[in-house]
């Protein structure tokens, strides 16, 4: 369980993220951890959301503001990203696209699956989540939106099943 301590409140939804503290709170309080959930045919699933992951609300803008910096510490470098309210507020879509996503395709990383979700309908950006299979779970390794010209750019690329068989 990650020392929560640090963080003196926490946004009840991630719409409400302004800040890089409200993303690393929000996502600390909400995600780290693992999920029980049932996918659209019914099939449990376990997805776990490593306390170290930064991908779901950061991103490689450079040059980032200092107040934005997020590092994450690595095995080998450590990395640094910038603070995304875009992506952030996007963090309560991360389960619901899992459980019933639209579209999934085959990721780069090898045995990794890209699941797309529906159309926001004000913007029409979907969310993509990457996950990866480990030792009956999945690991939440991502999550980024996806203009409609990438998403149909991407259809463009190889199916996989979701739920894995």
């Amino acid at each position: 369980m990650p020392d929560l301590s640090r963080f003196l409140s926490c946004p009840i939804a991630a719409r409400f993220v302004d800040t890089r503290e409200d993303a690393l709170s929000y996502y600390a309080h909400k995600l780290v951890g693992d999920h029980a959930i049932t996918l659209g045919g019914g099939e449990p699933m376990v997805v776990r959301f490593n306390p170290e992951e930064i991908h779901l609300f950061t991103d490689e803008r450079s040059p980032c503001p200092p107040d934005c910096i997020v590092c994450r510490p690595g095995a080998h470098a450590q990395e640094t990203r910038c603070f995304s309210v875009e992506r952030a507020r996007r963090m309560d879509l991360v389960l619901p696209t899992i459980q019933a996503p639209v579209t999934s395709l085959q990721a780069r990383k090898p045995g990794a699956t890209m699941l797309f979700g529906p159309p926001d309908p004000k913007s029409t950006v979907r969310l993509c989540v990457v996950v990866a299979p480990g030792a009956q779970v999945y690991f939440v390794r991502t999550a980024y939106p996806v203009a409609p010209t990438a998403y149909r750019e991407a259809l463009r690329g190889k199916r996989a099943p979701w739920p894995p068989k």
